[in-house]
């Protein structure tokens, strides 16, 4: 292990942890795809007309642009304190201990609400041999697990849970946290079959492996691993489709597509590029029906609208802004197709502000991520406990902004905190490691 206050060089990590490579790739891939795709296409595999034109390409490449700028420009106002270490305050085990189980008992509460309402509303074992057995879709746990505010975004604590045991795991051992991450994981897991939120899983995954890598003595001494996570983007893009075709077997195939398509291999994979084409072009559509920008951060900040008591607050300040979900999903129905729903992540400022605005706000999010990134290369608190959460967001942003919407406030909040109260306590890395962690 090495030693706890090391300076961590950026160019020790994985290059494609940097936040630069995947937003350009992701995105530029994306609209690529989104552009060279025909209209026939789109018709014939994703039921929607094509409105991805040359000028949505043009400000496309503008906005990836604005962002690499802005990262770029963090990172070379840190390049001049790379060789100190940036670990400030002190950080205690007992304290790091504390916000972990925490954020473990919070989520499990959510989760045993959420179930509890669930049986009450009548679901049984019968509903599952139904639905595994292919008599109806699985589709139908969503009549019992509606999704209910302060319940549902509880379950959303399992992020942090998982981003402070893998900062007390990767650091010092994972006996005292290896039982409860794998019981967030499971539930996560569940809950991704039976309630068709594949995402549920990865923004546990994608957090748990960027702060696994931070920590190169753990895997560059090995050739065969070094090798395998330079390949781990090739390796993801394989184990999403795999992954996607098997959820997508019980979510849509056996009930709606089976008996109008031969092969579930070929609807896996047009209907997961499908996911990502149409949410490029849902960007396009609405810049292209709407004319005008909303002139508020409805979907660059769409928590904003539905946070309790401060969503009457946004509604009178943006008072002109007469859009809603019903609004969204009736223009889609209208000039799109509502089955793919995602509104796209790249273009959404368009949407609300304009293509100017949207370059600025990209810029400044280059920089903010930028510099978490510094952070984090440097195993600073603030940047180990959030660039996992902006990581994520990277991984997401060719179908949304993640960290603008209210599944991602519970863990952003309160590893926030975390990161502040770690910060005032003795070091992290240091005093964890030189005390053994007592088992559960």
């Amino acid at each position: 292990m090495p030693e706890p206050n090391k300076t961590l060089a950026p160019a020790e990590l994985a290059w494609w942890l940097h936040p630069i490579p995947i937003f350009v790739l992701l995105n530029g891939l994306t609209g690529i795809a989104a552009y060279l795709a025909s209209s026939e296409t789109y018709l014939r595999l994703w039921k929607t007309p094509k409105y991805f034109t040359d000028d949505i390409m043009a400000i496309t490449f503008g906005m990836i642009i604005a962002f690499s700028a802005g990262v770029w420009l963090a990172l070379a106002n840190q390049s001049g304190h790379a060789s100190r270490s940036e670990w400030q305050g002190s950080v205690s085990y007992s304290q790091a201990q504390l916000l972990f189980k925490v954020s473990f008992w919070l989520c499990i509460m959510a989760y045993c609400v959420w179930t509890s309402i669930a049986v009450s509303r009548g679901l049984g074992l019968s509903v599952f041999k139904s639905i595994f057995s292919g008599g109806v879709s699985i589709y139908s746990f969503r009549d019992f697990f509606e999704t209910m505010p302060g319940i549902t975004t509880g379950t959303q604590f399992g992020i942090a849970t998982v981003v402070l045991g893998s900062l007390i795991g990767v650091a010092a051992g994972w006996k005292s946290v290896r039982r409860k991450m794998l019981i967030v994981f499971l539930l996560a897991f569940v809950r991704a079959l039976i309630y068709s939120e594949r995402l549920a899983f990865l923004e546990l995954a994608v957090p748990f492996l960027v702060l696994w890598l931070a920590q190169p003595a753990l895997w560059t001494s090995r050739r065969a691993l070094r090798t395998l996570i330079r390949v781990v983007p090739v390796l993801g893009i394989a184990i999403i489709y795999i992954v996607f075709t098997v959820f997508e077997y019980f979510r849509s195939w056996t009930i709606y597509y089976s008996a109008r398509q031969s092969s579930l291999l070929s609807f896996g994979l047009w209907r997961l590029l499908g996911y990502y084409v149409t949410s490029a072009n849902n960007s396009a559509f609405f810049i292209a029906s709407l004319r005008q920008p909303l002139d508020a951060p409805y979907f660059s900040f769409y928590f904003l609208w539905h946070f309790p008591l401060l969503s009457d607050l946004v509604h009178d300040v943006f008072g002109w802004v007469h859009f809603d979900y019903d609004v969204f999903m009736g223009m889609l129905t209208a000039g799109a197709n509502p089955e793919f729903n995602n509104p796209g992540g790249l273009l959404s400022p368009v949407i609300d502000f304009g293509v100017v605005p949207g370059l600025l706000y990209w810029a400044i999010m280059g920089l903010i991520t930028g510099y978490l990134y510094s952070l984090y290369a440097r195993r600073h608190p603030l940047g180990m406990c959030i660039y996992p959460i902006c990581f994520l967001t990277l991984t997401e942003l060719p179908r949304y902004i993640y960290w603008g919407g209210g599944r991602a406030f519970p863990a952003l909040a309160f590893l926030l905190l975390s990161a502040f109260l770690l910060l005032r306590s003795a070091v992290l890395y240091e005093s964890l490691a030189r005390r053994a962690l007592p088992a559960d």
